[in-house]
Parts: C-alpha cells; structure tokens; sequence
C-alpha cells in the first residue's frame, strides 16, 4: 500500500467485460474510490478470467467463471490470498449482499450495496441467509429512497446503518440539438417484465396509428423478448410497418451514439411480485437524463425518485396504457416542452448523480478519511 493511503476491497460476483448493471457499479464505485486517494483491490469473476490486471490506484482480480459454490470458494481464496500478502483493507466493500458472503471471514468493516429486487424477493432459507449478511455490516448503501424502504420492510432493525445513497453518472458533453424530423424514442434496457417494454411498444404504436409520427428503438435483449416482439408485431397491425425497431444488445459506441440522436426516452417500468420485484434505481435513465433527454418513466421504484414530473420528464402509472400513450403523444407533438424537460433533466443530473459523493457516503462514519493528501472529491465525473 502506497503509504498514508487507505486500502479498500471491492467484492463483487460479477465483472465486466459481461454486460449489466451491478457490472457497471462495480466498475464506477472502484473508480469513485481511486479517485478519493485509495488503493482498490477489486474481487470479481468474468468471463475473461481467471486474470489480474492493475490499472493506477486499482487492482483487478477477477477469478474467472465457475459454478456459484465455485465462484465463492474462489473468492475466499484470492482474498485469503491477498490478506496473507499484507494488502489488508481498511473497509470492505460488497457489492451486493450475496457477494458479501465470501468477504464475511475477514475482520474488517463491511460495506454492503443493495440495489431492489434482491432483497426483496428472497424467502426461506434465502432470507435468513440475507437477514444473517447483512446483520454483520457496518453500513448497508441503497440506491435509492425506494430500495431503503423495500429493505427496511423487512430488516427494520438495520434502520441505524442503512443510507440512499443514488447511482452516479459519467457526464457527457453538451450535445447539440437533434434536429429529428420525426422524433426518435429510445429504450435502453435488459428486457425483462418490470420493466414494461411491451407496454411502451403498444403505447408507441398506439400513437403512431393515431398519425403521430415515430421513430422507436428498443435496445437490450433478456427473457422478456418473446413479449416484446409480440407487441411490435401487434402493433404492425395497427400501423404502417416499420418505425419500431428491436437492436438487441449494441455495442457502446453504437450505444452512445443512439443517446446522443433520442429525443424521448421511455421507461414505464412497474413493480411486480407486490413490491418484491421492483427497478431500484434506472442507471438508463439517469444516463438518458445527464444527456438532455427528457424521460417517461413508471411511479413503481427508483426512477420516480429520479424524474421530477412536469419539470425534466413525466411520470406516468405503468398499469395504465392511456397514461403511457398521452405522455409519448404530448412529448412527440411539443419540441419546445421537450427541450425545456431535457434542460431541466441535464442540470438535474449532473448536481445529484454522482459515483463520488456516492462512495463517500458509503464510508461515511466507517473508517476515518485517508490520511495524507488525497485528492478532493469530485461532484461531477466527466467522459
């Protein structure tokens, strides 16, 4: 350890370069930490594993794919490893409560991320193994408002240790406008039922029946495809082909350039499972929203915490296909209220989406801050 620096482990069962959200977080807080002066030594399996690989402030050791009991044993050991070599950390960090498992034999704070739909759907011996993890933290990090009160819903004793603390975002250069003769909409995510794709597909073809013109991609592939492309083809019906297209997974160029040409994007997730099955935060969405795009998103969850309605998007109730439909019609048909709403969503963003303070929070009161001269906390990272 580079002297007067703390050292901190970050223990995750997933990496990239495997696509998802957790991965992104993983990859986001290390930096958040490297960035506040710490060494980051980051647990982890991918696919491109077993490997290690040092990049600055941060150490990778990614174990590599094996079954779960396998992926776990392989954890203990590399941190063992690590801990037998004196690069002891000062604070744990897991990034979710399972991945907490294999850092519970070491005796240093533990740091715990819960983000929604997992600790709200474990039942039985499940929960009693997530209840029994998070009781030994020293601070358990919700990603949002949302998530803290699914998680306290069932853990009210943790109350004293657990914080929302939001996601943060990279923050992209202003972009210019889109000068789209027909408004595009985006949808970025993993196609899975809450977050409601097949709605927003009849809700878009619905208005494009009515003679609103629309562009429409859905970006991201998963379980919920069959359900997807069943609307799209209803929809087919309804209107002329063509206008809705389905991209699968793209690349992140391909990606960043989609943001930087959407004029809506649109995201009416919902809560299944009663409340169980729920979007803790909508890392998408805050991306579309730090790029200027105004966002429809669902009242179930995260995402209504992140899009004020009226002022940077609209927020609209899931269930309710007519309240999808208007929001699409009202923004596609009023450019300037649009704009406003994109505006509003950057500035939004950019003030309160951010992986630093977000770091700071999950240490806040933990361990004492680094000694030495580390560098002040950014408020904003930028591409």
């Amino acid at each position: 350890m580079s002297e007067g620096r703390s050292r901190i482990w970050v223990v995750a069962r997933v990496h990239g370069p495997d696509e998802g959200g957790v991965q992104t977080y993983v990859a986001q807080v290390a930096q958040g930490y490297a960035r506040a002066g710490r060494e980051v030594t980051v647990f982890a399996k991918s696919s491109a594993g077993p490997r290690r690989v040092v990049d600055g402030s941060i150490t990778l050791i990614d174990v590599g794919p094996a079954s779960q009991l396998g992926v776990y044993a392989r954890l203990v050991i590399a941190m063992a490893r690590a801990w037998a070599g004196g690069e002891r950390p000062d604070a744990v960090h897991a990034c979710t409560w399972r991945a907490a498992i294999p850092a519970l034999p070491f005796p240093r704070p533990l740091i715990v991320t819960v983000h929604g739909r997992e600790v709200g759907r474990p039942a039985g011996v499940a929960f009693r193994l997530m209840s029994a993890v998070l009781s030994h933290t020293a601070r358990i990090v919700a990603v949002s408002d949302a998530t803290r009160v699914l998680t306290l819903s069932r853990l009210p004793a943790l109350a004293d240790r657990c914080v929302a603390a939001w996601n943060g975002v990279v923050v992209p250069p202003q972009r210019a406008e889109t000068g789209n003769a027909v408004p595009r909409i985006i949808t970025v995510c993993r196609l899975v039922a809450r977050k409601n794709v097949a709605a927003a597909v009849r809700a878009v073809s619905n208005c494009r029946a009515g003679g609103i013109a629309i562009d429409y991609a859905v970006i991201g592939r998963g379980e919920d495809e069959p359900a997807v492309r069943e609307a799209v083809a209803d929809g087919a019906v309804l209107a002329e082909p063509g206008g809705i297209a389905m991209t699968g997974y793209v690349g992140d160029e391909e990606l960043a350039q989609r943001y930087r040409t959407a004029d809506i994007f649109l995201h009416p997730q919902i809560a299944l499972e009663g409340g169980a099955e729920m979007e803790g935060f909508g890392l998408s969405v805050a991306d579309a929203m730090v790029q200027g795009i105004p966002c429809i998103v669902g009242r179930d969850g995260g995402p209504a915490e992140l899009v004020r309605d009226g002022v940077d998007g609209l927020v609209v109730d899931g269930r309710v296909p007519s309240e999808i439909r208007a929001a699409v019609a009202l923004l596609a048909r009023d450019p300037v209220y649009r704009r406003k709403l994109g505006e509003n969503a950057r500035a939004f963003a950019v003030q309160n989406f951010c992986w630093d303070r977000h770091c700071r929070l999950a240490l806040e009161g933990v361990i004492p801050e680094a000694q030495g001269n580390a560098p002040p906390v950014q408020e904003a990272v930028t591409a």
